[in-house]
């Protein structure tokens, strides 16, 4: 669409994040045969060129529609259209302890610092997911109804997206994990048990980050997330788990999760800039190329 043709990068934003359209922003409504969404373009000179930054809001609206009846068809379908990657900013519990990346400076404190429990983790919370397990139950997770389609999941979130946004966090010294993605039905939390088994499998636990990834690859789109861990899992704490509990430590966090966004957006911007889109290293837009029967 003309309207989007400076937008470098879409950003997906579900709670804490709804002030992001409220920033330097105009709203527009982009109708899709599954509903209309409402995106916001922030116009940031991204790069220091005339570049912006698109924000669909996952929730929708005032009233917050819960993670069970997203609808994440119209949410991609909106963000094909604006045909730009996606970053995605999720919430999540952990349900383990996993291996750092260390890209803050070294002090005595981060030197004697141990990790042996998901709460302590919460010192550094931002988690980039490079897989994912479906657990949902009710949702719509493609759009090919009528065909069969079978699409390639090998790497569900952008490799090209990843290695950017891992510059870009050692550029701000932003330590982070990486790892598996559990998605779940909500809106209720889990189970301790639920929880003792997924974390067989899997390091954080959310319920918004599936079918969007899934839409994405079936849309041809770029797409990768950007995890705030919220709290840990149920069982892992003494403390039961809280929606304010979460919304308490996105805000916190809101902050670097701008700065994060405004340094992707300008490295492609940058990109776009130069003409050199041609150098992605991902596969995402032959996701379903080799999936049609």
């Amino acid at each position: 669409m003309k309207l989007f043709k400076n937008v470098v990068l879409t950003v997906i934003g579900g709670v804490g994040y709804d002030v992001l359209s409220e920033k330097r922003a105009e709203s527009y409504e982009i109708k899709t045969p599954y509903g209309s969404v409402f995106a916001s373009i922030l116009y940031t000179g991204a790069g220091g060129s005339n570049f912006d930054i698109a924000f669909i809001s996952r929730h929708q609206g005032k009233h917050h529609v819960p993670p069970h009846k997203i609808n994440f068809l119209a949410l991609i379908d909106a963000a094909r259209q604006i045909n730009a990657p996606i970053f995605a900013v999720n919430s999540v519990g952990l349900m383990r302890k996993v291996p750092l990346v260390e890209n803050f400076e070294t002090d005595e404190f981060l030197k004697t610092k141990t990790f042996t429990s998901p709460d302590s983790f919460l010192s550094f919370p931002f988690f980039v997911p490079n897989d994912f397990i479906d657990m949902t139950q009710n949702r719509i997770s493609t759009f090919y109804d009528n065909e069969t389609v079978h699409t390639d999941m090998t790497d569900p979130y952008c490799t090209d997206i990843r290695n950017l946004l891992f510059g870009v966090l050692k550029e701000l010294s932003v330590s982070y994990s990486q790892g598996t993605y559990l998605c779940t039905e909500g809106p209720r939390f889990e189970t301790k048990a639920e929880i003792r088994m997924f974390a067989q499998f899997a390091d954080v636990v959310g319920m918004t980050g599936v079918p969007e990834v899934v839409l994405a690859k079936e849309a041809g789109l770029c797409y990768a997330s950007l995890c705030t861990i919220t709290n840990p899992a149920a069982g892992l704490s003494q403390n039961m788990v809280t929606a304010d509990e979460v919304k308490v430590v996105v805000e916190k966090n809101q902050k670097t999760v701008f700065e994060i966004i405004s340094a992707l957006a300008a490295v492609f911007a940058e990109r776009k800039n130069s003409k050199s889109e041609c150098k992605k290293s991902c596969q995402c837009q032959n996701a379903t190329i080799h999936g049609k029967l």
